[in-house]
């Protein structure tokens, strides 16, 4: 709960006397449950799947800067959008975390690969970047 997402965000938090830390980490969750051993930093890209109804949720360790691609299109704020047979919304939780739920009616025709993109509200030369491949 809580205290694994407080954790997680201070995993990574650079020391001494800087106002930022120089880096950050994202910690992901799917339906709610932490993915273990899954913890993503600037440069770095990972590929997780997930299933069309999952909920992802990702937190960063300080303020980001998300985009959501989905099928091309950028996708940034609170929205909804449908590509590929798939209902993918995406809400702001805080200026570190987002939250994105699926949902499809049917079988999806074909797995949907959507991707995050983090960058650093502080230095955007950091950027981190997950895909997220939905598949039934």
């Amino acid at each position: 709960g809580a205290a694994v997402a407080a954790a997680l965000a201070l995993a990574g938090c650079g020391g001494g006397d800087v106002a930022y830390p120089v880096g950050f980490d994202l910690g992901v969750y799917v339906a709610g449950q932490p993915l273990a051993g899954v913890t993503i930093s600037p440069g770095a890209t990972q590929s997780i799947a997930i299933y069309a109804g999952q909920s992802i949720e990702l937190d960063a360790s300080q303020p980001v800067d998300w985009t959501l691609w989905v099928g091309g299109s950028a996708v940034t704020g609170s929205a909804t959008v449908y590509y590929g047979g798939l209902s993918i919304t995406q809400t702001t939780v805080s200026a570190s975390r987002i939250a994105v739920d699926t949902a499809a009616n049917y079988a999806l025709p074909a797995p949907v690969t959507i991707t995050f993109v983090a960058t650093s509200s502080y230095d955007s030369s950091l950027v981190a970047t997950v895909n997220v491949t939905i598949g039934n």
